[in-house]
């Protein structure tokens, strides 16, 4: 089964939580910022913090990445469990307050991951907005196009077809 970590790795491990406890936090931060940035429109705003959520979410895949190489060799398991597993058997009584970076750890990954959420339904909604108002101007311009018909006079609104349809051509 698992094997004793030694203190040099159980020492990485706690500061390899705390690293990856304040990358959250800038992920909230940045995911916040994001948020702002929608609901203003500010769309320069988004395209820089598109290449700073992506930097975030590298950086958090290399610390989660690391933790679970850890659990796997210390208790064999990288999920909830394993790592309720290894906080029972190697600080069960928090002194080295891994449970409660565990727990903050949890804590604000569920709340960027709703965040996100967020920001995506805010996304959607502006997206549908603008699909709307390109399908208005599109529709304006279809039947502004053509200010003068074949015989010379002016259109206000579509010209009426004359001839045969194309099915019938």
């Amino acid at each position: 089964m698992a094997q004793e970590p030694d203190s040099g790795s159980l020492n990485a491990f706690l500061l390899n939580l705390k690293h990856e406890l304040e990358a959250f936090r800038e992920f909230h931060q940045i995911l916040a910022t994001e948020q702002a940035a929608l609901v203003n429109g500010d769309a320069e705003g988004l395209m820089a913090l598109a290449q700073r959520k992506n930097e975030q979410v590298l950086g958090l895949t290399q610390l989660a990445d690391t933790r679970n190489r850890y659990l796997t060799g210390t208790v064999g398991s990288t999920n909830q469990i394993g790592m309720e597993a290894w906080l029972d058997i190697y600080d069960p009584a928090d002194k080295r307050g891994a449970s409660k970076l565990w727990r903050e750890l949890i804590d604000l990954a569920r709340a960027a991951r709703e965040l996100n959420q967020l920001n995506g339904q805010l996304i959607h909604t502006r997206l549908a907005h603008n699909q709307q108002a390109l399908a208005v101007l599109l529709g304006a311009n279809a039947t502004t196009s053509n200010l003068y018909g074949a015989d010379g006079q002016s259109y206000s609104t579509a010209p009426v077809a004359t001839g045969r349809p194309l099915g019938k051509a």
